[in-house]
Parts: structure tokens; sequence; C-alpha cells
């Protein structure tokens, strides 16, 4: 709706209430105006601090507005009418959830979005790249729950000998991180296909590196699935793991209360770990925190 449309509709609203309560309607027009007002002072602040932010920053929106644009096959105005999918219910079922979440098209986008600036998402990736120089030349990757494919390409660009496969339970983001991969120029070196990261279509000891970034926790057994990964992990390969803690969401289906649960984990499968960060951070729920794992398979 433009603004001149909405000044006239909301005149019109209070008129027909005008002549019965003159001054109610004329009380609720002024107290509306101050809010709109508001709002629009408001607005103007965040684009001053759009407009101070430096080149950098509007570079890394472009890139990955422009990524999602193709991914998705739509323009900016598609994306903003894209239907969020909102009909999660409380007994968190795997299956419900496969269907109401990951099986939309909203899905791939909208965790694609996330690297623009939520802050979990760019410190997956800063801790990915921290590690990249243990990784030899012509290494293996696995990514469990690639999701967009955003990490699975980052890891591709790094070095032109790497290969990386993966698994996602959503055919969405199969067709969305596949046409990412496309417009990057690194396809040919991947393979990847929708599955269950419970139930890998690999053999034992296949690959040189594990990846499993936000994943384990959307599944109700996340031992099972981190003992699959370790299955085909090579012995003396790293695995790569993000698990947030205290974040309760529909869509995750088992909730880890602290950092030292998370370790138990990783000890219970026989990952030696040798980095673990814990971040915290923000959200209008209240305060969670990310951890973050570098692993061998000894």
């Amino acid at each position: 709706m433009l603004y001149t449309d909405f000044e006239k509709t909301l005149e019109s609203r209070l008129e027909t209430r005008a002549d019965l309560y003159p001054h109610a309607s004329e009380y609720h027009r002024v107290r509306l105006e101050q809010t709109i007002h508001h709002l629009l002072n408001s607005i103007l602040a965040q684009t001053d601090a759009l407009m101070q932010q430096p080149d950098g920053s509007w570079t890394h929106t472009e890139e990955i507005v422009s990524d999602i644009l193709y991914c998705g096959e739509m323009d900016v105005d598609q994306l903003f009418a894209l239907e969020i999918p909102n009909e999660l219910t409380a007994d968190r079922d795997f299956e419900a959830i496969k269907t109401k979440l990951y099986e939309t098209k909203y899905y791939p986008i909208g965790e694609h979005l996330n690297y623009i600036s939520f802050p979990p998402a760019l410190e997956r990736k800063a801790f990915i790249e921290k590690h990249f120089s243990r990784f030899k030349e012509k290494s293996h990757f696995c990514d469990l729950g690639f999701g967009p494919g955003v990490l699975t390409a980052f890891i591709l660009e790094q070095d032109t000998s790497w290969r990386v496969e993966g698994v996602d339970i959503s055919r969405d983001c199969l067709h969305h991180a596949q046409r990412l991969l496309e417009k990057k120029k690194v396809l040919a070196r991947s393979e990847l296909s929708v599955a269950d990261v419970r139930s890998l279509p690999y053999p034992d000891d296949t690959f040189d590196v594990v990846i499993a970034v936000e994943v384990l926790e959307h599944i109700p057994d996340p031992e099972a699935g981190l003992a699959e990964a370790m299955r085909v992990l090579k012995p003396g390969g790293y695995a790569m793991t993000a698990l947030p803690v205290q974040l309760p969401m529909l869509m995750h289906l088992y909730d880890f209360d602290t950092p030292d649960e998370v370790l138990a984990l990783y000890e219970k499968v026989g990952l030696q770990v040798i980095d673990f960060e814990t971040k915290e951070f923000q959200r209008q729920a209240g305060p969670f925190m990310d951890t973050f794992a570098l692993s061998v398979n000894p």
C-alpha cells in the first residue's frame, strides 16, 4: 500500500465515527499520526545508519541478495512476497516439520538470508574459515544438512582440489544449493543429494572432513546423527560441528541445556575435541549460546 493510499484509508475509517464522537475521533487521529511520525523517523534513522556502513558491508549484502535471487529464480518483490511458514506446532514432530517447513521454497531462502547479518551464521562461517589451514590438498568433505549451500560453496572456493558431498532432508534446499554452486562455478566438484543424516548413503571411512553445523538439534536423537557422521569419517579425520544451547524452537527437536552437555555428546561418540568455542547471542525472546567445535576421529 502506498503512503497516500494509507492516509486516505485511515481518514475514511475515522470519519465513520466522527459525527457521533468528534472529539474521540480527533484524539485517535492525532495519536495515530504521532505514532506514524515516530515510525517514519525511526526508519530514517535506520536509513542513515545504512548509509554510513562501509562499502564492504554493501558489497557483502549485494552478493548475498544477488545469489538468493538467482537461486530462487525471482526478483526482490517476489522475495518479499514469499509466504513464511507459520503452521509449526508445539508437538515438534519431525515429519510435520519436514512437510510444513523444510519442503517449502521459503526455507532455504530464509536460511540464506541469515548470512547477510545474523551473528550466529557469520560466526559459523568464521569458525570454519579459522581451520582451513588444517585441511590437506584434495580433501574430501561431507556437508550434513547443507541447507542453502552457503558453507558448501565457501569451502569449495578455498581450494580447487577439494571436493564436497552432502545431504539435506529438503528437496528445496537441494535445488537452491545446486543453483548456488552453479553460480559460483564449483558445482562440478560437488555431489549433493536428499537423505536423512541418520542414514547416510556413504561407505565407512569415506571423508577427510565432516561438517555438521546447526543440524543435529533438528533431529530427535542427535547422538544417532553424530554416530553416523563418525561412521563415514576416516580415522584421523576432522569433524566440524555447531550446536545451540538454550535455544528452544519448534524446529529444534532436541534442546541442549549447557555446553557441557554438548561436550559430553562428543565424548560419548568417541570424538576428540581440539577446539571448542562458546558465544552468547541475543534474540527477542532472550539470550542463547552457540557452541562451535573442531574434533578429530582418533
